[in-house]
């Protein structure tokens, strides 16, 4: 299954202030720091009065559709793809897509059976041998309390579940046929990751509809560390993003199975407040881990809560300042956020 990323190019008609974007999808875009690079010389030796044009040498289809910065963050569909590059007539922005689902176990253990084969068992396609035997199978038999292995604390699925649910969710939602392997019935997809490759088989759709679509967009381009590359980068946030909600989607499950107390909601009763108020603490982690970073265009209440706070306009591509949100005090704030919320046309600051 081919990676993929949204390119959004800025149509800014002169005059008019209008900050319309079309989207293309490509897969022509890793390693990013390459394609930035590629960018930056292209952007350098061409002006655009009128609108920033799709380069002949990226291979892209569409456009799929147009709108403002915050109508893409708006309808962006969470575990389908990951990858936001943004182009203005003078920059490339790359975002990672974060999403803010944390109950995330119920998919993966009701959805998909995983099996994890030695990459040395596969072929260049990632296909596994008729005769390998998988280093691990990962079944709802695979997720009984306490978690343990490949689906516990510190095991494969904490990072690889993301790229799990993604390759799931565009099975189910057909955007790809699968690849043949197994049973033809059984929309198939395999995912490299490093020595190893994941195949991931979809037996249901309907745990996959239940995830939340909501999420936050992280500019893996801001906040620089000494030494890093932008693929360096890209893949600490992911990394970072990955492991802090799939802590908290070990404590839901723990939860849901009775093996533990819950802990964040103020309703002990409520398994559902329980879910609001942990997504709320994942969502206070990305803003402790990456703040300003965090885009405004960001989906849902998320993004109303950081444009409100930082007095930043839906349709940009930072924010003014850095976020004052608080873990102990986040479900608050989420509460009374409007995903709406948008300071260039709140006319009560007036």
């Amino acid at each position: 299954m081919e990676p993929e990323a949204l390119v959004c190019f800025r149509q800014t008609t002169r005059g008019t202030g209008t900050r319309r974007f079309k989207v293309y999808r490509t897969t022509a875009f890793r390693p990013v720091s390459r394609l930035a690079d590629r960018f930056e010389k292209y952007l350098r030796r061409n002006r655009f009065p009128e609108a920033v044009h799709v380069p002949h040498w990226l291979e892209t289809e569409g456009p799929l559709t147009s709108g403002t910065l915050a109508t893409v963050g708006e309808q962006f569909r969470q575990f389908t793809t990951y990858h936001l590059l943004a182009v203005t007539d003078r920059d490339l922005h790359p975002f990672l897509a974060v999403p803010v689902a944390v109950d995330v176990l119920p998919a993966l253990s009701k959805a998909v059976t995983v099996r994890i084969y030695a990459a040395a068992d596969c072929d260049d396609n990632g296909l596994p041998a008729a005769d390998a035997d998988p280093v691990a199978t990962l079944d709802t038999d695979s997720y009984e309390s306490p978690l343990t292995g490949a689906v516990g604390e510190d095991g494969p699925m904490e990072t690889l579940h993301v790229r799990i649910l993604r390759a799931a969710t565009r099975l189910a939602a057909g955007h790809d046929s699968g690849v043949a392997v197994g049973d033809p019935e059984v929309p198939t997809a395999v995912v490299p990751d490093g020595d190893h490759v994941a195949r991931i088989d979809l037996r249901e759709t309907a745990p996959l509809q239940r995830v939340s679509q909501h999420g936050v967009f992280v500019n893996y381009d801001h906040e620089a560390v000494p030494g890093e590359g932008l693929d360096d980068r890209r893949a600490r946030v992911l990394r970072t993003t990955a492991t802090s909600r799939y802590r908290y989607a070990r404590h839901l499950w723990a939860v849901r199975n009775r093996t533990t107390q819950q802990t964040f909601a103020d309703d002990p009763d409520s398994y559902r407040e329980e879910v609001e108020a942990t997504r709320a603490q994942f969502f206070a982690d990305v803003i402790d881990s990456f703040g300003e970073a965090v885009a405004p265009f960001s989906s849902g209440v998320y993004g109303g809560a950081v444009r409100e706070d930082t007095a930043t306009r839906a349709d940009t591509f930072a924010l003014n300042g850095r976020l004052e949100i608080d873990a102990e005090t986040v479900g608050a704030t989420l509460d009374a956020a409007d995903a709406d919320y948008d300071p260039e046309y709140d006319h009560s600051v007036d």
